[in-house]
């Protein structure tokens, strides 16, 4: 069976545009024209991406991508599309959790091989068989999950790529600018860096929800961040 995509887009040529590429890849295409409609299908179906505009009627892409990182909804990963092209609306998709973001307008053909990097990232990662334990946390890359004792955490994809990198080097000092190249596979400027920031944020007090022994993640001042269990 193929993997499923949805493009939510109210231009109905962008999906028209978006669908024939992909289906000429052998990807199936859903397609909603505006918010509550594409939450509705991301709540009903399982997808492997979501393209996502950030000017929608009904509910806007912040909203819903707000939305799809909640504890209420599935962590699909998420590739913004924004007509502005400006470095704040990249910044803040990232922020919110977006896992790449491509600006209009795009060619097809590098639509489309964003979105097999996206899948292909996350498939190199379930290639990985090896556990990684340390205190209470069990990071599972074959699962392609990570769980406190039996409670498994509701991570992000990115949240979960950024953890798995940092555990898998741990005691290794990585800076802002190296975990931005490493986890989302593409240059950001130094000033987005607030994603990083954002995103060890959601997941500490993920784990704090269910261990309040350790701490896994420690800031290195002056540098970045690291992996170490205290």
């Amino acid at each position: 069976m193929s993997e499923r995509i949805l493009v939510i887009d109210d231009d109905e040529n962008v999906c028209d545009l978006v669908r024939i590429a992909l289906e000429a890849e052998g990807f199936s295409v859903d397609a909603a024209l505006d918010g509550e409609e594409g939450m509705k299908k991301i709540t009903e179906s399982e997808y492997a991406v979501v393209l996502l505009d950030i000017m929608l009627p009904e509910k806007d892409g912040w909203e819903i991508c707000r939305e799809i990182r909640s504890s209420e909804v599935k962590n699909v990963p998420v590739i913004m599309l924004t007509a502005r092209g400006e470095e704040v609306d990249r910044v803040l998709g990232l922020e919110l959790g977006a896992d790449d973001y491509i600006t209009k307008p795009f060619s097809p053909r590098e639509m489309v091989a964003r979105v097999k990097a996206l899948i292909r990232r996350t498939d190199d990662y379930n290639k990985i068989q090896d556990k990684l334990e340390y205190g209470n946390l069990v990071i599972d890359p074959y699962k392609y999950n990570a769980r406190v004792g039996k409670r498994e955490l509701d991570l992000t994809p990115k949240e979960l790529d950024l953890l798995t990198l940092l555990a898998t080097n741990a005691g290794k000092p990585f800076t802002r600018e190296e975990l931005l190249k490493k986890v989302w596979g593409f240059e950001v400027s130094a000033g987005s860096t607030r994603t990083i920031d954002e995103h060890v944020k959601r997941i500490r007090s993920k784990i704090y929800d269910h261990d309040q022994e350790h701490t896994y993640i420690h800031t290195v001042w002056g540098v970045g961040y690291k992996f170490e269990v205290k």
